[in-house]
Protein backbone atom coordinates (compact mmCIF):
# COMPACT_ATOMS: atom_id res chain seq x y z
CA UNK A 1 0.00 0.00 0.00
CA UNK A 2 1.14 3.42 -0.53
CA UNK A 3 0.19 6.83 0.03
CA UNK A 4 -0.23 9.63 -1.61
CA UNK A 5 -0.13 13.51 -1.52
CA UNK A 6 -0.94 15.53 -4.52
CA UNK A 7 0.81 18.89 -5.30
CA UNK A 8 0.98 21.76 -8.30
CA UNK A 9 -0.92 20.21 -11.27
CA UNK A 10 -2.03 17.36 -9.41
CA UNK A 11 -4.18 18.84 -7.21
CA UNK A 12 -7.28 18.74 -9.89
CA UNK A 13 -7.22 14.70 -9.15
CA UNK A 14 -8.13 14.99 -5.52
CA UNK A 15 -11.88 15.20 -5.82
CA UNK A 16 -11.48 12.69 -8.36
CA UNK A 17 -9.96 9.60 -7.36
CA UNK A 18 -11.27 7.91 -4.12
CA UNK A 19 -9.52 7.78 -0.93
CA UNK A 20 -8.56 4.41 -1.36
CA UNK A 21 -8.61 2.38 -4.66
CA UNK A 22 -7.37 -0.98 -5.64
CA UNK A 23 -5.73 -1.64 -9.22
CA UNK A 24 -6.72 -4.96 -10.28
CA UNK A 25 -4.27 -6.24 -13.35
CA UNK A 26 -1.89 -3.11 -12.99
CA UNK A 27 0.92 -5.38 -15.09
CA UNK A 28 -1.46 -6.62 -18.12
CA UNK A 29 -3.04 -2.68 -18.17
CA UNK A 30 0.48 -1.10 -17.56
CA UNK A 31 2.97 -3.50 -18.43
CA UNK A 32 6.26 -0.97 -18.83
CA UNK A 33 4.97 0.89 -15.93
CA UNK A 34 4.77 -2.74 -13.61
CA UNK A 35 8.70 -3.55 -15.27
CA UNK A 36 9.96 0.04 -13.95
CA UNK A 37 8.28 -0.47 -10.60
CA UNK A 38 10.09 -3.38 -9.89
CA UNK A 39 13.70 -1.60 -10.48
CA UNK A 40 12.31 1.82 -8.89
CA UNK A 41 13.04 0.87 -4.98
CA UNK A 42 16.91 -0.50 -6.90
CA UNK A 43 17.21 3.16 -8.60
CA UNK A 44 16.50 5.24 -4.52
CA UNK A 45 18.57 3.04 -3.28
CA UNK A 46 21.67 3.30 -5.19
CA UNK A 47 21.36 6.81 -5.62
CA UNK A 48 24.28 9.01 -5.28
CA UNK A 49 23.51 12.32 -3.63
CA UNK A 50 27.02 13.59 -5.48
CA UNK A 51 25.15 12.71 -9.18
CA UNK A 52 23.57 15.64 -10.46
CA UNK A 53 19.75 15.09 -11.08
CA UNK A 54 19.51 12.02 -9.51
CA UNK A 55 16.41 13.25 -7.48
CA UNK A 56 14.69 15.00 -10.67
CA UNK A 57 15.07 11.66 -12.46
CA UNK A 58 13.77 9.70 -9.88
CA UNK A 59 11.00 12.26 -8.84
CA UNK A 60 9.81 12.25 -13.18
CA UNK A 61 9.62 8.38 -12.65
CA UNK A 62 7.85 8.07 -9.64
CA UNK A 63 5.06 10.88 -11.55
CA UNK A 64 5.09 8.33 -14.85
CA UNK A 65 4.18 5.44 -12.22
CA UNK A 66 1.70 7.34 -10.51
CA UNK A 67 -0.26 8.62 -14.17
CA UNK A 68 -0.18 5.03 -15.07
CA UNK A 69 -1.17 3.76 -11.79
CA UNK A 70 -4.09 6.25 -11.94
CA UNK A 71 -5.08 5.20 -15.81
CA UNK A 72 -5.42 1.75 -15.31
CA UNK A 73 -7.71 2.06 -12.14
CA UNK A 74 -9.68 4.40 -14.50
CA UNK A 75 -9.92 1.72 -17.56
CA UNK A 76 -10.41 -1.14 -14.98
CA UNK A 77 -11.51 -0.45 -11.51
CA UNK A 78 -13.16 2.76 -11.50
CA UNK A 79 -16.98 2.98 -10.47
CA UNK A 80 -19.33 3.69 -14.14
CA UNK A 81 -19.41 7.52 -14.77
CA UNK A 82 -16.17 7.79 -13.25
CA UNK A 83 -14.52 10.94 -13.49
CA UNK A 84 -17.01 12.21 -11.81
CA UNK A 85 -19.91 14.78 -14.12
CA UNK A 86 -18.96 18.04 -14.52
CA UNK A 87 -19.56 20.89 -12.22
CA UNK A 88 -20.13 22.49 -15.02
CA UNK A 89 -23.67 22.26 -15.76
CA UNK A 90 -22.84 23.07 -19.68
CA UNK A 91 -20.28 20.36 -20.19
CA UNK A 92 -22.20 18.26 -17.92
CA UNK A 93 -24.50 18.30 -20.90
CA UNK A 94 -21.69 16.82 -23.87
CA UNK A 95 -20.50 14.20 -20.80
CA UNK A 96 -24.32 13.06 -20.56
CA UNK A 97 -24.38 12.84 -24.09
CA UNK A 98 -21.02 10.86 -24.27
CA UNK A 99 -22.80 8.59 -21.86
CA UNK A 100 -25.84 8.18 -23.65
CA UNK A 101 -24.28 7.30 -26.68
CA UNK A 102 -20.89 6.17 -26.80
CA UNK A 103 -21.31 4.20 -29.99
CA UNK A 104 -22.20 7.88 -31.58
CA UNK A 105 -19.06 9.68 -34.01
CA UNK A 106 -18.93 12.60 -31.73
CA UNK A 107 -17.04 14.99 -33.06
CA UNK A 108 -15.97 18.62 -31.15
CA UNK A 109 -18.22 20.08 -33.04
CA UNK A 110 -21.03 18.47 -32.18
CA UNK A 111 -20.62 18.60 -28.45
CA UNK A 112 -19.50 21.73 -28.23
CA UNK A 113 -23.06 22.88 -29.65
CA UNK A 114 -24.60 20.37 -27.17
CA UNK A 115 -22.61 22.77 -24.34
CA UNK A 116 -24.10 25.81 -26.13
CA UNK A 117 -19.95 26.94 -26.71
CA UNK A 118 -17.81 27.89 -29.42
CA UNK A 119 -15.62 24.83 -30.71
CA UNK A 120 -12.55 26.29 -29.37
CA UNK A 121 -13.93 27.67 -25.75
CA UNK A 122 -15.28 24.06 -25.75
CA UNK A 123 -11.94 21.77 -26.26
CA UNK A 124 -10.22 24.21 -23.73
CA UNK A 125 -12.72 23.96 -20.59
CA UNK A 126 -13.75 20.35 -21.60
CA UNK A 127 -10.00 19.28 -21.23
CA UNK A 128 -9.38 21.83 -18.01
CA UNK A 129 -12.40 19.53 -15.96
CA UNK A 130 -11.93 16.31 -17.39
CA UNK A 131 -8.14 16.17 -17.68
CA UNK A 132 -8.34 15.18 -21.49
CA UNK A 133 -9.33 15.45 -24.81
CA UNK A 134 -12.97 15.34 -25.90
CA UNK A 135 -12.06 12.22 -28.08
CA UNK A 136 -9.95 10.75 -24.94
CA UNK A 137 -13.02 10.65 -23.24
CA UNK A 138 -15.18 9.36 -25.44
CA UNK A 139 -12.58 6.75 -25.98
CA UNK A 140 -12.73 6.35 -21.88
CA UNK A 141 -16.32 5.59 -22.54
CA UNK A 142 -16.17 3.34 -24.70
CA UNK A 143 -13.60 0.85 -23.31
CA UNK A 144 -15.11 0.83 -20.45
CA UNK A 145 -18.28 -0.15 -21.94
CA UNK A 146 -16.53 -3.04 -23.60
CA UNK A 147 -15.44 -4.32 -21.00
CA UNK A 148 -18.59 -4.49 -19.50
CA UNK A 149 -19.91 -6.11 -22.31
CA UNK A 150 -17.07 -8.60 -23.15
CA UNK A 151 -16.86 -9.73 -19.13
CA UNK A 152 -20.66 -10.63 -19.62
CA UNK A 153 -19.10 -12.81 -22.66
CA UNK A 154 -20.80 -10.99 -25.64
CA UNK A 155 -18.50 -11.48 -29.30
CA UNK A 156 -15.19 -9.17 -29.89
CA UNK A 157 -17.47 -8.74 -33.62
CA UNK A 158 -21.09 -7.76 -31.19
CA UNK A 159 -18.96 -5.27 -29.06
CA UNK A 160 -17.09 -3.25 -31.77
CA UNK A 161 -20.40 -3.02 -33.57
CA UNK A 162 -22.21 -1.96 -30.56
CA UNK A 163 -19.89 0.64 -29.82
CA UNK A 164 -19.63 2.14 -33.34
CA UNK A 165 -16.26 1.04 -34.62
CA UNK A 166 -16.41 0.34 -38.21
CA UNK A 167 -14.36 -2.87 -38.34
CA UNK A 168 -13.62 -5.55 -36.17
CA UNK A 169 -10.27 -4.86 -36.71
CA UNK A 170 -10.09 -1.11 -35.51
CA UNK A 171 -11.78 -1.68 -31.65
CA UNK A 172 -8.64 -4.51 -31.51
CA UNK A 173 -6.53 -2.24 -32.12
CA UNK A 174 -8.50 0.91 -29.82
CA UNK A 175 -8.63 -2.08 -26.91
CA UNK A 176 -5.36 -2.97 -27.37
CA UNK A 177 -3.75 0.69 -27.44
CA UNK A 178 -5.67 1.12 -24.12
CA UNK A 179 -5.39 -2.35 -22.41
CA UNK A 180 -1.92 -3.28 -23.70
CA UNK A 181 -3.52 -6.83 -25.07
CA UNK A 182 -6.86 -8.12 -26.93
CA UNK A 183 -10.32 -8.14 -26.43
CA UNK A 184 -10.43 -11.50 -26.26
CA UNK A 185 -7.58 -12.45 -24.23
CA UNK A 186 -8.59 -9.94 -21.85
CA UNK A 187 -12.19 -11.61 -21.85
CA UNK A 188 -10.54 -14.49 -21.05
CA UNK A 189 -8.46 -13.29 -18.17
CA UNK A 190 -11.51 -11.79 -16.53
CA UNK A 191 -13.07 -15.34 -16.79
CA UNK A 192 -10.35 -16.32 -15.51
CA UNK A 193 -10.29 -14.18 -12.82
CA UNK A 194 -14.11 -14.09 -12.02
CA UNK A 195 -13.69 -18.03 -12.20
CA UNK A 196 -11.08 -18.50 -9.15
CA UNK A 197 -12.34 -15.41 -7.23
CA UNK A 198 -15.45 -17.32 -6.37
Amino acid sequence: MTELRLIGEGLHLVDLLPEMAWVCGFDALEPVAAELMKHLDRAAATSDSSRNGDLAIQQMLATALLQSTIRAWALACAPAGWPARSDDPFLAQAIEAIHAEPERAWTVDQLAAISAMSRSLFAERFRASVNCSPAGYVALVRMRAARDMLSRGERVIAVAHALGYASEEGFRRAFRRHHGLTPSVWRTDHAQETVTSR
